[in-house]
């Protein structure tokens, strides 16, 4: 099995379960949350284009697409990592993602930071099973996607 298929496998099943928490279990997502899924869907997409145009065959769009992947993960790991230091107050996060009510003074600034804060916020984190966030499940998940990525392009020579 290649890399594309394996981070397409595993891309799918995370979207699955992203949308069955949503859906089933009535877990809306922060704003970052969704951002978080994009790495998924573009290693979907690579892995469709691998299906369609048979990039086995073609070591070229093979190796652009392994680094690609590489690049898609490295982005979606720091994100996921910012947002898991947002949810436990190590990064302040300066947008309506989060709770900014410094001046309660000013009744018509007040009205208007509350009409623009989302519903679920950014800085209070979703959590599985009692211990651990959802964002933390997914650091955990974009680690070990760009571990076995790195592990196959750069010791396995699936280039």
């Amino acid at each position: 099995m290649s890399l594309i298929n394996i981070n397409f496998i595993i891309s799918a099943l995370v979207i699955i379960a992203v949308f069955v928490l949503q859906y089933v279990f009535n877990m809306a997502p922060c704003d970052m949350c969704l951002v978080e899924r994009y790495p998924y869907y573009l290693l979907i997409i690579i892995g469709l284009a691998s299906i369609i145009f048979k990039f086995e065959k073609r070591a070229t769009i093979k190796r652009i697409a392994n680094y690609a992947s590489i690049l898609i993960l490295l982005f979606g790991f720091l994100y996921t990592l910012r947002h898991v230091l947002v949810e436990r107050g190590l990064v302040n996060l300066n947008s309506g993602c989060t709770s900014n009510l410094s001046d309660l003074s000013d009744k018509s600034k007040l009205l208007e930071s509350l009409n623009q804060t989302p519903l679920i916020r950014c800085d209070e984190p979703t959590y599985l099973f009692n211990f651990i966030s959802v964002a933390e499940a997914n650091l955990i998940m974009t680690f070990l996607l760009l571990s076995i990525t790195l592990y196959f392009v750069f010791l396995k020579n699936e280039r």
